[in-house]
């Protein structure tokens, strides 16, 4: 199963001028995007997905992972000098670091973070090596009523997890399954819900769409603000204290491990996301320090729970985006779009046609840890500021991006439209507490989901979704990713005020 020469393929695959050239400028681009609050990974990459068209796919692909590592390393920056979390994910690292920065020690909270993000990238790249053909052949075994059920666990998944309200998110993922029936029917080939548009007459395009969930209308949340971020940034000189910070998050081995293992396991999971990894970890780490008493007045143990675990997200959630099809975040949802596009579909099989492409990948998060280490700490004090960039200069800039970028992949005007009228849908979600990223996961799995329903009823009736063992599986999981939600809100710390 593990072949030592197709890994060692993956690594020469890797190291050629134009891949490792474009994972470095996706990881460059990664920190700016992720010093932003406000301006995730998933936005950047929803905006540059229709630019990565004219590239090769795994050059693509290899872009996007180091956009993805990067601005997950680099949403730790404003949080911990503003309290302002740069993504999601980096919520939890407010609670430690911004009380750390108060105490004057940003520089050093800045090392601790940085360090325990490669650390977490690392391991969670040895894991994505060696889980990745496990899962691969596990995955050769799914027929129609497998792939049904597990459409249909990732939807329940990422919509009972994401967000205050699961009530919410399934509702989401109804309204993604309903635009997703756009197009032809599967079942007697006549064209429905196209609106008397040609160009919807076989789907609902996925790039206009993604890009104006993403994209789009983050634009229109901006609009109404002067600047992204109002308070002022703690501000450090010189290397000296963040090299301190990274040698202080090496006396923390255990909580790394644990963090790691918790961020795979999350990963793994679609829909859980870097979120839940941090919190889930910050909370194992405080059962378990020997200080609990300490945590929420600026400890570092804390830095070093959550940053290791949203990063070792990133690794997880790609197994399943690579030998399911189903994607395990929001941004690997643009991992799939992207492969998608160019007529690469992952999913059972994927380790039989491109095995070292995947091992490639588990490279390229290898060398973004390292990258994480000589890039990341000098340059974190100045990106920071960029969140003090007037709008008025950001929004126009990200527009014609959004336009251009849309435009050029068919060069259909209908595709503009598509893009402002999910900017508008993405912008009303958000505003009134759905969630966009189940709303897009219906959309990708609608066809998934029913086509493999008509194949299963046609091949048995509607108990062989119960009678065959795996997907007897992934209704058992089905029923408990529905049940979670309520565990969670019980035993979940508050995000908005540690203990």
């Amino acid at each position: 199963m593990y072949d030592t020469a197709v890994i060692g393929q993956g690594l020469l695959l890797l190291m050629t001028w134009e891949n490792i050239g474009w994972l470095m400028i996706g990881f460059m681009a990664g920190i700016v995007v992720g010093a932003i609050p406000g301006m995730t990974e998933s936005t950047f990459l929803a905006v540059a997905l229709p630019f990565t068209v004219y590239m090769n796919v795994w050059t693509a692909v290899f872009f996007m992972t180091g956009a993805y590592v990067a601005g997950e390393v680099a949403g730790a920056y404003p949080a911990i000098l503003m309290n302002m979390p740069g993504t999601p994910g980096a919520s939890a690292t407010t609670f430690e670091g911004y009380a750390l920065t108060k105490k004057g020690y940003p520089g050093q909270a800045i090392g601790v973070s940085v360090a325990s993000s490669a650390a977490g990238t690392a391991l969670g790249a040895i894991a994505f090596m060696f889980l990745g053909p496990l899962f691969g052949a596990f995955a050769l075994n799914f027929g129609s009523p497998e792939m049904f059920m597990l459409g249909v666990f990732g939807l329940t998944a990422v919509a009972s997890l994401t967000g205050d309200n699961p009530i919410k998110g399934l509702i989401s993922a109804a309204l993604g399954l309903l635009i997703a029936t756009t197009g032809v029917d599967l079942t007697n080939g006549m064209p429905r819900a196209h609106f008397g548009f040609i160009e919807l007459y076989e789907t609902i395009p996925l790039l206009p769409a993604l890009l104006g969930l993403f994209g789009f209308s983050e634009l229109l949340t901006l609009i109404g603000r002067h600047r992204i971020a109002s308070a002022g940034i703690a501000s450090y000189r010189g290397l000296g204290p963040p090299i301190e910070g990274a040698r202080i998050a090496m006396r923390y081995p255990g909580v790394i491990a644990q963090a790691t293992v918790t961020g795979m396991i999350v990963g793994i999971v679609p829909g859980t996301g870097a979120t839940v990894a941090s919190v889930l970890s910050y909370s194992q780490a405080k059962q378990w320090s020997k200080s609990p008493q300490e945590f929420g007045k600026g400890t570092y143990e804390g830095v070093v729970a959550t940053e290791a675990a949203n990063n070792s997200v990133i690794p997880g959630a790609l197994i399943p985006t690579l030998t399911l099809g189903v994607p395990g975040s929001g941004t690997t949802a643009i991992f799939l779009a992207a492969m998608m596009l160019q007529g690469i579909r992952p999913g059972p099989g994927f380790y039989d046609n491109h095995a070292a492409e995947a091992y490639a990948i588990g490279w390229a998060l290898m060398f973004c840890s390292v990258m994480t280490i000589v890039f990341c700490l000098p340059t974190a004090g100045s990106l920071a500021r960029v969140a003090y960039v007037p709008t008025r200069i950001l929004v126009p800039i990200l527009a014609i991006f959004c336009i251009t970028g849309v435009f050029s992949s068919r060069q259909f005007l209908i595709d503009i439209g598509i893009m402002v009228v999910f900017g508008l849908l993405g912008y009303v979600v958000k505003r009134f507490g759905y969630s966009p990223v189940a709303l897009l996961l219906g959309l990708i799995l609608g066809r998934l989901v029913e086509e493999n329903l008509f194949r299963s009823l046609m091949v048995g009736e509607w108990t062989v979704f119960f009678t065959k063992p795996i997907s007897l599986g992934l209704v058992a999981l089905t029923l408990l990713s529905l049940c979670v939600p309520l565990l969670l809100g019980r035993r979940r710390p508050r995000t908005h005020e540690p203990d």
